[in-house]
């Protein structure tokens, strides 16, 4: 028995746990990424992660270099408002690599600015 527990374990970790990354725009210093399957959808509501690649890093005020974001979005399609509740920072793209800095905050949703990438991935998924 405790062979299976320990060959269970193993076969679990082994398993990827990186998301499926969905490019929804580029433009000159970093490319958009959405989760392509939401963490929730609920009454008009859409939670997911969103990550965003640094093409060329940026450095922190504490002097670290960051060469990706991921972001818990939440984006309400009636009121056409986005927010953010965790930010976490990583050294390398596409989410990998240490961790810079991670940081939760209370959802406040915000109106979204025209022509910003917010606006083209709320675009995107509120349809």
């Amino acid at each position: 028995m405790k062979n299976f527990f320990l060959a269970s374990a193993l076969a679990l970790a082994c398993v990827s746990v990186r998301a499926e990354w969905v490019a929804y725009q580029r433009h000159a210093e970093a490319e958009e990424f959405h989760q392509a399957t939401p963490v929730s959808r609920e009454q008009g509501r859409i939670k997911l992660w969103t990550l965003t690649d640094y093409l060329k890093p940026i450095t922190t005020l504490e002097g670290n270099e960051v060469s990706s974001e991921k972001v818990l979005t939440t984006i309400d399609c009636g009121s056409k408002k986005m927010g953010s509740e965790q930010v976490i920072r990583y050294a390398s793209k596409q989410a990998q690599g240490a961790v810079v800095s991670a940081m939760e905050t209370k959802l406040r949703l915000a109106s979204v600015r025209a022509g910003s990438a917010d606006a083209v991935l709320m675009e995107k998924l509120c349809r």
